[in-house]
């Protein structure tokens, strides 16, 4: 004798190919309607920023000033803090240093054009002093290209001329102060402080984080079976009381191995900084619009992980396999299986196909 669960088995696999005579029931019937209908889908995105950086200083430094504060917003160049750093001043030194020999050189020069004038050097002594020069201009330009290596990794845009002029004007100790400033490389969020006042650091030390939020990336996670919905239409964000339009960006979806899911790519506009890297929002879709056939939401059966409509079949019904669409207003959007005008049964289509289903495994028994 047949096993009562293969019996089972084999009575659902074979459910699809069955037909339900009509006068066992005399179910309601309607017919299915053409209509449009877009795809609405809901999914979680995680934002990024699209830019980010851990701001430190390119050698060691005692911090004098601190200008901004953990969420703090500033634009490209403004203060972050200000230091006082023992290589800058040094290399500031050194190249005065340099500058000054250049001008002495120089000068002793001049004054050996006038001696050998009058006959007091010789040519030697001319050839000599023509030497001294270049060789106090080679550590010149040596001693400008150190400090300006400090200056170019402070993103200090000075020049030799007005380093000059501000030399003439102020001590040194005051223009490396001056010179010791940590900016903002691009507008953003501070979002993060690591540094006291008055604090000793190394080179390299993270002062600083800074976030460009203006604009963000959402990597949005969807199911494969989704992807062709997510494929054109409208995406929008929403988080905080605040929504916004989001633009999707070329390239193909990134599967991740963590959720199973594909992660799809956008961009968007982010104002009042209300999108935070690393944080999680919701994400609606809205496709694109097509042609669909709508059934009375009682007309669909959900059971076994599938849904069915019962559909008229010579003098009977027969179960049909579908693919829904959230249901709205009552009625269902029938994606695949059933075209519209097909008649289906509207009232008791699952106490009709439960009770034949019932019938046949007693029967068996």
């Amino acid at each position: 004798m047949m096993p009562r669960w293969l019996c089972t088995f084999l009575i659902l696999a074979g459910l699809a190919a069955m037909t339900i005579p009509a006068s066992a029931t005399s179910p309601a019937t309607d017919r299915a309607e053409a209509g449009p209908w877009q795809p609405r889908q809901r999914a979680l995105a995680r934002v990024s920023a699209r830019q980010q950086a851990v701001l430190s200083l390119p050698f060691a430094a005692r911090i004098l000033r601190l200008a901004v504060e953990p969420g703090a917003r500033v634009a490209a160049g403004d203060l972050l803090a200000q230091f006082d750093a023992p290589r800058l001043r040094q290399h500031l030194a050194a190249w005065q240093q340099a500058r000054r020999e250049v001008a002495l050189a120089r000068k002793r020069l001049a004054t050996l054009r006038q001696d050998l004038a009058r006959h007091t050097v010789t040519h030697r002594d001319l050839l000599t002093g023509q030497q001294h020069l270049a060789q106090a201009e080679g550590s010149e330009r040596m001693a400008w290209e150190t400090l300006a290596a400090d200056l170019d990794l402070l993103h200090v845009g000075a020049t030799p001329d007005t380093l000059a002029r501000r030399l003439r004007h102020q001590d040194l100790a005051r223009v490396a102060r001056d010179l010791g400033r940590l900016r903002a490389p691009f507008a953003g969020l501070v979002t993060r402080r690591q540094v006291a006042l008055g604090e000793q650091v190394s080179q390299g030390t993270p002062l600083f984080e800074l976030e460009a939020l203006q604009q963000v990336y959402l990597d949005v996670g969807v199911p494969r079976s989704e992807l062709a919905d997510w494929s054109g239409g409208r995406a929008r964000w929403q988080a905080a009381g605040r929504q916004g339009p989001l633009q999707p960006l070329d390239g193909a979806p990134l599967y991740d191995p963590g959720t199973g899911l594909w992660l799809l790519r956008y961009q968007a506009e982010n104002p009042g900084l209300v999108l935070r890297d690393g944080a999680w929002v919701e994400v609606t879709h809205l496709g694109a619009r097509r042609q669909v056939a709508w059934v009375p939401a009682a007309a669909v059966v959900s059971r076994n992980g599938k849904d069915w409509c019962l559909v008229r079949h010579g003098r009977g019904f027969e179960p049909v396999a579908v693919v829904v669409g959230p249901p709205q207003d009552g009625r269902i959007p029938i994606l695949s299986g059933l075209s519209a005008g097909t008649e289906v049964v509207t009232r008791g289509a699952y106490e009709l196909l439960y009770r034949d289903l019932k019938d046949l495994i007693e029967f068996v028994d």
